[in-house]
């Protein structure tokens, strides 16, 4: 995380994933294509010869090679699609869809802070503070009321507030809560909106009397034809000036829309990573590649800590081809791929002497598979993936960083992009992956997040303080496991709130969202995207201190070095099915000496050659609980029942000194013998093929917390 197009990659979009009959039989015959409608597919062979062949038989072309994947694309009709799905050697046929990410965005005053009229509590912010007459007499803001902090009503007057809505969101929804006290008949408040900056109003909404109430009662209209550059939402007031006579308690306020990305903190990310700076490891030496928009040539980026040229290479897969080698070029025209970039890699020191960057001095290996409004395809990911591997020893591309999701929609060895994922890891690339923003649910981590493998990341919040540990919490739309396989997931969480990076003023997104433009070219952003590009950064600084850990090393010490969450009690604040091992530490994950406790019982080439196959170590009980066992019995009582809710607003003590008194046994496979039991059943249509509906996307945007 989060609308940023990505045909695959970055959104919303579709895939489907048939499996393909296995028998021997006569030759295929030639399909005629004439006067029928076409679409890209995947064709997945046990070799890439017996792919491109397979299309031949049908009388198609390949237009191009997959080969991570021992595949091809080629553009099939519906009976041409049947036919090589019927050929011998045919492992998977795919559709290659579009997808689009989606997020959700809103501007928001809760009113928690006492006489504040400038309180932003959305993933945007306002354009001004509340204006009006008479402010403070009968409009009260974050007066106690109630039992909580509340805006206050109490005669008659006039108040607004501006907001900025991007045209592009499909819907604009008014929501606040509202009770009625003492109203008369002929009282009342009337909400109204202006898209002309105030020039004329209509009313939306009107609280009228008479009304005694004793609950808040909930209040969403659809505004949607309101959406603009300069919206006003404004109160006005017909109450008796009478003080105290009547009023109206108004809470929770927001104008929620559809958007692509949200907000973060001014100031470098406390993840320890200074510590490993100091002792001289910056990352320098090790390539790490990202998957996304682009790159924007700017001195921090294109420069490390010590003015050297760092840029490794750009590569467009939609293009196939090399924009520039130990050079740099302006590619991105979105903004998404240059802030992740800037995260991992800004060379730029903030007033106290830190780097914005977690790993500054790395080599940068740009993979743009989006173009500007964020559109792609998935084969053009794997494409990326197909490259990065390729030039792995060229440019020693160690980490790889997928800020993308998709809803699980196969078993995770029967997704093609999990195939190309897994050979990456294979390849001796560390592979980074967002968990995705579908959270608090369960099982809601995204593909490629899904494969046991690699390292998925969930989001954390610092609530605006980030010297202030202990009023950390997990973000709540950060996606919860498990998997649809039983593993736990995510692996660990990293900071994903209102993240800082670079991104220029022309770029789409920031364009969009110009109240999220900070100071210079620097924008905030919040999403478990973020998290992974933080987690890509430590994985960074292990490997320039130690170039030969392997992938499941690194992991190892990853989640060996993370802190979770713990009570005052000192009892986890959260299950491992939501934070994982806990909040990542670069520091104790550097000088961690464990490195065998990633990965273990799972047999990756086995795993690829499609010989084995495994399952994790959670399973739910009847009543709904999720619990972490073994086949030797029970480990781990995880048993939170999600509908019970979290307190969300609660903070947490990181801890760096929690005892795992069973290690850490959860991250344990097993092989895989039939499906998992889940109370409330599989996705449809898990296992066999992925819906042509599915959905894809690249930091996909909540509300900001």
């Amino acid at each position: 995380m989060s609308r940023h197009l990505v045909s695959i990659a970055l959104g919303m979009g579709a895939l489907a994933l048939g499996v393909a009959t296995y028998h021997a039989g006569p030759v295929v015959p030639t399909v005629s294509a004439t006067e029928q409608a076409v679409a890209p597919y995947i064709i997945e062979g046990r070799t890439l010869g017996v792919a491109r062949e397979a299309v031949g038989r049908v009388g198609a072309q390949t237009t191009g090679d997959l080969a991570i994947i021992d595949a091809v694309t080629a553009n099939l009709t519906a009976a041409q699609k049947a036919a090589i799905e019927s050929q011998a050697g045919v492992v998977n046929v795919s559709e290659d869809v579009g997808v689009q990410t989606t997020a959700a965005a809103s501007v928001m005053d809760r009113f928690n802070t006492q006489n504040s009229l400038t309180n932003n509590d959305g993933t945007h912010r306002w354009l001004q503070e509340w204006v009006g007459a008479p402010v403070g007499g009968a409009f009260r803001f974050g007066e106690y009321n109630r039992g909580g902090y509340r805006f206050v009503i109490a005669g008659p007057g006039t108040v607004d507030r501006y907001a900025s809505i991007p045209t592009s969101s499909p819907t604009l929804t008014l929501q606040f809560s509202a009770l009625r006290a003492g109203l008369e008949s002929g009282d009342y408040v009337s909400v109204q909106m202006s898209r002309d900056s105030g020039f004329t109003y209509s009313e939306v909404a009107r609280i009228a009397g008479p009304a005694n109430e004793k609950k808040f009662l909930s209040y969403s209209i659809d505004v949607s034809g309101y959406r603009a550059k300069w919206v006003r939402l404004r109160f006005v007031s017909n109450l008796s000036a009478v003080a105290g006579a009547d009023s109206v308690v108004i809470d929770d306020v927001q104008l929620a829309y559809s958007t692509t990305y949200g907000a973060a903190d001014p100031v470098p990310l406390s993840i320890g990573a200074e510590q490993v700076h100091a002792a001289g490891y910056r990352g320098q030496g090790v390539g790490v590649a990202i998957i996304d928009t682009g790159f924007w040539d700017i001195d921090g980026l294109q420069f490390d800590s010590n003015n050297q040229r760092r840029m490794a290479a750009q590569y467009d897969a939609s293009r196939d081809q090399v924009d520039c080698i130990n050079c740099a070029v302006s590619t991105d025209g979105s903004g998404h791929g240059t802030h992740l970039s800037s995260i991992i890699a800004n060379s730029r020191k903030a007033a106290d002497g830190r780097f914005f960057g977690i790993a500054p001095d790395v080599r940068l290996i740009t993979i743009k598979a989006f173009d500007d409004g964020g559109a792609s395809t998935y084969s053009t990911v794997i494409r990326g993936i197909d490259w990065a591997v390729a030039n792995k020893s060229t440019h020693n591309i160690r980490v790889l960083n997928l800020s993308l999701g998709a809803p699980a929609r196969s078993r995770y060895w029967d997704d093609p992009l999990n195939k190309a994922v897994m050979r990456a890891w294979q390849a001796g690339i560390v592979v980074v992956v967002s968990a995705g923003n579908s959270g608090p649910a369960p099982q809601t981590v995204t593909v490629p997040g899904n494969v046991p493998y690699v390292i998925t990341v969930g989001a954390m919040t610092d609530r605006y303080t980030s010297t202030v540990l202990t009023d950390d919490r997990l973000a709540s739309f950060s996606s919860t496991g498990p998997t649809y396989e039983g593993f736990v997931k995510p692996d660990v969480v990293a900071p994903g709130g209102r993240v800082w990076g670079y991104m220029a003023l022309y770029m789409n997104i920031a364009y969009d969202h110009s109240t999220y433009q900070n100071s210079g070219p620097y924008f905030t952003m919040s999403g478990t995207s973020q998290a992974a590009a933080v987690t890509s950064g430590v994985a960074a600084l292990i490997l320039s201190g130690n170039p030969a850990l392997t992938p499941d090393e690194v992991k190892c010490k990853i989640m060996a070095g993370a802190r979770p969450a713990v009570t005052s009690s000192g009892a986890l604040a959260y299950s491992v099915l939501q934070q994982g091992a806990g909040l990542v530490n670069a520091y104790d994950a550097f000088y961690e000496p464990t490195t065998n406790c990633a990965n273990r019982g799972l047999d990756l080439a086995a795993d690829i050659a499609g010989t084995k196959h495994f399952v994790g170590s959670v399973t739910q009980e009847a009543d709904g609980k999720y619990r972490v066992t073994s086949p030797n019995g029970y480990l781990w009582d995880q048993g939170y029942l999600w509908d019970q809710g979290y307190l969300w607003d609660q903070g947490y003590l990181w801890s760096d000194g929690y005892l795992w008194e069973q290690g850490y046994l959860w991250n344990q496979g097993y092989l895989w013998t039939q499906d998992k039991t889940w109370v409330t059943g599989y996705p449809q249509p898990i296992g066999g093929s992925v819906s042509s509906t599915a959905a894809m996307s690249i930091n996909h945007w909540v509300e900001q917390e």
